[in-house]
């Protein structure tokens, strides 16, 4: 009795191996192909897909997004230097429109002195030409002209 429900269990187990191999016979592609063409499936795939691209998409934005603050950062320093460029510019007409409707102004001595130790004192500085015109609301050429003299 023993031999023979040792022989059933043999031949159980036989038959158990026997499904298992035939069961990997099966290509995995095949199990694939087969899950991927159920309906529900196959709109599973649709939607992977359509996530990918959406993901893409979002990462092109960003990356568009980026460019796009950069050239704005780059104008808002380009309107800022424009602004201060046009201040100095009203602030020189109003000086010229002074002198020229006051000649008086056009001539004083003692301010003139006044002026060059200004422009001697901000050049030990090492301030450059531009820079000492606009401190001082004069022009270029007067400041250069000043510090010609001064050699």
């Amino acid at each position: 009795m023993v031999y023979f429900l040792l022989l059933i269990g043999l031949a159980l187990a036989l038959l158990a191996s026997a499904k298992l191999v035939q069961k990997n016979r099966e290509p995995f592609d095949d199990a694939l192909r087969a899950e991927v063409g159920k309906p529900l499936n196959r709109e599973l795939v649709i939607l992977f897909e359509l996530q990918e691209s959406v993901e893409a998409a979002l990462a092109e934005l960003d990356e568009k997004n980026q460019v796009f603050q950069h050239l704005v950062s780059r104008l808002e320093k380009q309107r800022a230097a424009v602004e201060h460029r046009l201040q100095q510019l009203e602030r020189l007409i109003s000086r010229a429109e002074a002198v020229l409707n006051n000649p008086v102004a056009r001539v004083a001595p003692e301010g003139d002195r006044y002026r060059r130790e200004q422009i001697y004192r901000l050049a030990d500085q090492g301030k450059d030409v531009a820079d000492m015109a606009v401190e001082l609301e004069i022009g270029r050429g007067e400041v250069e002209l000043i510090l010609g003299l001064r050699k």
